[in-house]
């Protein structure tokens, strides 16, 4: 599937516009690139061993299929359909779904959809790849298939007959992060899964659930078990709730990101409701031990990934305000070191979804929410 040059051209002048009208912090930024746009809700994105970059999509839902199955979602009805794909974009800017009949839920329209979330590969080439669920378990139980794959760590296999660009992709269920947090239940709260990043460690790999606030590690054989859990916290209620002076609301940390670096992993959080600007915060997990702080003064943070210099970006998916037309308006922000003060890199990131780094330049999805006009765009990292 190609993208033609007028449309690339359309797509990079609005973002470069954005980033022209962002203020100084932001005009020194590198030059930004769209490689491509047309994407179906991308989210997590990542490079194999040869330097080929993969994108999760999260897909369209029922995508107008007749008689779907449909769930209340908190933000209207989701309807499940087999559009999640895992795609392949080549030097030359040609994408290619390598994987594709993958679950996804999403509204009528295909937004704000469920799916495919995250992509990892190790210095092997062994891929790993998260499938969301944000629902109780038990919800998983009466969907059809695709559905039953949802919740899952999967395994992307592939023939050995040829390289990843002849050969033909299939998935391998790994483990079983849902029905995990319905046996386990980390954090003590409501049951409630959605896995999303991974991140190959020694041993095996990390998978954050966002729905259970907890870190997780699963063996090659598929063994889950906990590493670390984030509570929730008591924070003020913001003005536009319209609530008495001093009214305290419980927030969940809610983990969306993992990475792992020597000899620990990091760990992003959302937040949940009410969300409130710099609350945000990246955790440094050594297996064994407690989570300690490694950053904060950040907001809804969905994606993290080190830069060339050991620096930590992170990709924010509203910087000021979940609610009204600042949502979904991201920032890219940098972290020099642990315990340093985040600095912006690029601010008025349209709905951005993952991060990917390699050499100095960094990859992003963009319209992550969006039904068939998400992007992938690249920037080149300050010096």
């Amino acid at each position: 599937m190609f993208v033609s040059m007028k449309r690339l051209a359309i797509a990079s002048a609005v973002i470069l516009s954005t980033i022209a009208q962002a203020g100084p912090a932001v005009a020194a930024a590198p030059d930004v690139t769209v490689l491509y746009t047309g994407l179906s809700n991308p989210r997590g994105l990542a490079f194999d061993r040869d330097g080929t970059l993969y994108i999760t999509e999260a897909g369209r839902g029922a995508d107008g299929a007749a008689n779907p199955t449909c769930l209340p979602r908190p933000q209207g009805i989701g309807c499940l359909g087999a559009t999640g794909a895992l795609a392949r974009l080549d030097r030359n800017g040609t994408l290619t779904r390598v994987l594709t009949g993958l679950p996804s839920l999403a509204g009528p329209d295909g937004t704000e959809a469920i799916g495919p979330d995250d992509i990892a590969f190790n210095r092997h080439d062994r891929a790993l790849l998260t499938v969301g669920l944000s629902e109780a378990p038990a919800n998983r139980d009466g969907l059809p298939d695709p559905g039953r794959e949802m919740g899952r760590l999967l395994s992307v296999r592939r023939d050995w007959s040829g390289d990843w660009y002849t050969q033909r992709l299939t998935t391998q269920r790994i483990a079983d992060i849902a029905g995990y947090e319905a046996a386990n239940n980390p954090d003590g709260g409501e049951l409630d899964s959605n896995a999303q990043s991974v991140a190959f460690g020694p041993g095996g790999a990390a998978v954050v659930d966002a729905g259970a606030n907890s870190l997780l590690f699963v063996t090659p054989a598929g063994q889950v078990s906990t590493l670390a859990v984030f509570p929730e916290r008591q924070m003020p209620a913001p003005p536009n709730f319209n609530m008495p002076p001093g009214t305290m609301l419980p927030m969940q940390s809610v983990p969306m990101a993992v990475v792992y670096r020597k000899g620990a992993y990091y760990v992003a959080e959302l937040t949940g409701r009410p969300f409130t600007q710099g609350s945000a915060r990246i955790f440094k997990v050594v297996p064994g031990q407690q989570p300690t702080v490694y950053a904060e003064g950040l907001t809804t943070v969905v994606d993290i990934a080190f830069g060339p210099d050991g620096a930590l970006y992170a990709l924010e998916f509203t910087h000021t305000s979940m609610f009204g037309p600042s949502r979904g308006v991201g920032a890219l922000m940098r972290i020099p070191g642990e315990g340093k003060a985040p600095e912006m890199v690029l601010d008025k990131v349209d709905h951005p979804g993952g991060i990917a780094i390699r050499g100095r330049n960094a990859f992003i999805t963009t319209c992550s929410v969006c039904a068939t006009t998400g992007a992938v765009m690249k920037l080149r990292l300050p010096a």
